[in-house]
């Protein structure tokens, strides 16, 4: 072989190996340095409460628990995973408060059917704090979804049967079904009967509802809905997630103050 096709040889695999290098480079920036800056980034901030942590809110009997320093749960669909916005709960402006250890079971496109069927995996904890049903309403022509309130009622109870099964004396918060827009007149009324048919439940069966959303409504369409949300169904951050967090204590607050004695 000349001298000029072993010099050609040798750039020619000099090039490759330094595209090679370049490729696996670039693989790790895209695929593990960048997702891994995000993921840190993401955790690390602090999101603020809609309005600051304010005194009212504080007064809370979720705040409250969340104060403890108990074991805390939350479970629920993309709004508790933070599906559409980068892993951020609807809670995450909450996380600085809560003094105790956390968990978070929780997938987009979830139902109750699909909490129920996470039973061996709900971990063991003082406080639930359960925000899910708002794809049994949107969705209710799927195959998961409970098709009636009562339906939808009944899976709730068999969901709180199978925790305290596992945690007896812990206490279990209800958050209603999610706000929700764009939707058509039947959907809506399907809104109201399940958020009826948990309170109802919850009143019947120890447990503490709360319903944010009176309070997200009164915000939302008060001011640019689009400051707030994503799409029609999820919270945007940190703005969405601030109001979300806010509206949850809020309703908690005034559900609170509402059945205490009042002075004469």
């Amino acid at each position: 072989m000349s001298n000029t096709s072993k010099t050609g040889s040798r750039k020619t695999t000099f090039v490759l190996s330094a595209i090679l290098v370049l490729l696996v480079l670039f693989a790790l920036t895209v695929f593990v340095i960048i997702p891994a800056y995000n993921h840190y980034y993401i955790t690390h901030i602090q999101y603020p409460v809609y309005g600051g942590m304010t005194d009212e809110l504080k007064d809370s009997e979720l705040y409250k628990d969340l104060q403890s320093g108990k074991t805390i749960c939350f479970l629920g669909d993309s709004i508790t995973s933070g599906a559409e916005t980068n892993g951020i709960a609807w809670y995450h402006p909450l996380i600085p408060y809560i003094k105790g250890e956390r968990y978070n079971i929780s997938r987009g496109g979830w139902m109750v059917y699909h909490l129920l069927e996470q039973k061996e995996q709900i971990p063991v904890a003082d406080v639930y704090v359960i925000a899910i049903g708002v794809n049994d309403i949107v969705f209710s022509w799927g195959s998961y979804a409970a098709h009636t309130p009562e339906d939808f009622a009944e899976r709730i109870g068999k969901l709180a049967e199978n925790i305290r099964s596992a945690s007896p004396d812990a206490k279990i918060y209800f958050v209603s079904p999610w706000i929700y827009f764009d939707k058509d007149a039947e959907c809506n009324e399907r809104g109201v009967q399940y958020r009826a048919a948990l309170n109802d439940w919850c009143d019947k069966n120890g447990c503490i509802c709360i319903d944010p959303e009176p309070v997200l409504e009164s915000i939302i369409n008060s001011e640019n809905r689009d400051k707030y949300m994503f799409d029609y169904l999820h919270p945007n951050a940190p703005e969405g997630i601030g109001l979300y967090s806010y509206a949850v204590l809020k309703s908690n607050h005034d559900q609170t103050s509402s059945t205490l004695p009042q002075d004469k």
